[in-house]
């Protein structure tokens, strides 16, 4: 069986609107409660959204003809906005930041107060889940989990957000209909983990814990057998332990010890293989491409897959295609 069939559909929307009363209805159902209100002449307001949703992971490009005063109620998703023009300036308990052009802001789970003025900006949102889980795997518990501050911890990690935010929206402008499910599981992923890189958090200062004792081969074997029958569906490393009747830690240590791989890493040799074999099978003349096949394996960067399939089998997935 491949991933090849298994596609998450694309919703869109595109909104114009002046009507305040109908954008505060439609940014509570897709976000949170909240109360907007026009600073200024209210007969120059205007506003616009471009929305994309795949699953859980969805994009939305919004901007305000107005200053607005806006209160929101907590929400229990990842919100991250990039900036793109106007001003931005959020409150939420005793934090306050501005942001503007080409910034990344991590919006907190608690209450907030903005005020934007004529701003144009870029909404990702994604489940928490995701980032509390990743969290868990580098030390820190989901109830002790935090984000400590809504800005970027460095001007490189503020480019680091931008460049995750730009290949998270290519995913969604695709023309294509809908995402592969193991590709938009591993874009979450990427999102996550790019957060708890880029904005302060809990996980940046968690202290070392020793490792765990020794894993035995039969519970390897099991995590080996799990990942073989599940590779063409989103996998996490949660999923491979609960397999193997361990814990993370210890799934991730019996790996090292007996096949000087992670999980994770060979999960992905896994999907290689598996996509060298439906190059191999493949007719380029029907429209099969490299492409379809290496994101239809949860392949993201292809440059990478291209090195990657070259460093295991020899040659170039193209040349495998085409011969």
């Amino acid at each position: 069986m491949t991933a090849m069939g298994s596609h998450v559909p694309i919703e869109r929307a595109e909104m114009r609107s002046r009507d305040l009363d109908l954008v505060r209805e439609m940014i509570s159902q897709r976000y949170t409660d909240h109360l907007p209100q026009v600073r200024g002449d209210a007969r120059r307001f205007g506003f616009r959204s471009g929305f994309a949703r795949a699953g859980a992971l969805s994009i939305d490009r919004v901007s305000y003809q107005a200053c607005m005063a806006i209160t929101a109620d907590p929400h229990d998703t990842i919100l991250i906005i990039r900036m793109v023009s106007g001003g931005f300036d959020v409150s939420a308990g005793r934090q306050r930041r501005q942001v503007s052009g080409d910034e990344a802001l991590f919006l907190p789970h608690t209450g907030l107060d903005m005020v934007q003025d004529w701003p144009r900006y870029e909404v990702v949102q994604f489940p928490a889940e995701a980032v509390t889980r990743l969290a868990d795997q580098l030390g820190v518990a989901p109830a002790d989990f935090r984000f400590d501050a809504m800005t970027a911890v460095s001007p490189a990690a503020n480019r680091i957000w931008l460049a995750t935010h730009a290949r998270l929206a290519g995913l969604l402008d695709t023309p294509a209909e809908g995402v592969p499910a193991l590709l938009l599981s591993a874009a979450i992923d990427i999102a996550a983990a790019a957060a708890l890189s880029v904005f302060p958090n809990a996980t940046m200062t968690v202290d070392y814990v020793a490792g765990p004792g020794r894993v035995a081969p039969a519970t390897v074997r099991r995590a080996v057998a799990y990942i073989d029958e599940h590779a063409a569906e989103p996998v996490t490393s949660e999923d491979i332990a609960a397999a193997a009747g361990v814990s993370v830690r210890a799934v991730q240590a019996g790996f090292r010890r007996h096949l000087d791989i992670t999980p994770m890493g060979y999960l992905r040799r896994v999907r290689l293989e598996r996509a060298h074999r439906d190059l191999r099978a493949a007719d380029p003349t029907t429209g099969a491409t490299v492409a379809a096949v290496a994101r239809g394996w949860g392949f993201t960067d292809l440059s990478r897959f291209a090195a990657d399939y070259r460093a295991a089998f020899g040659r170039l997935p193209r040349h495998t295609l085409h011969t």
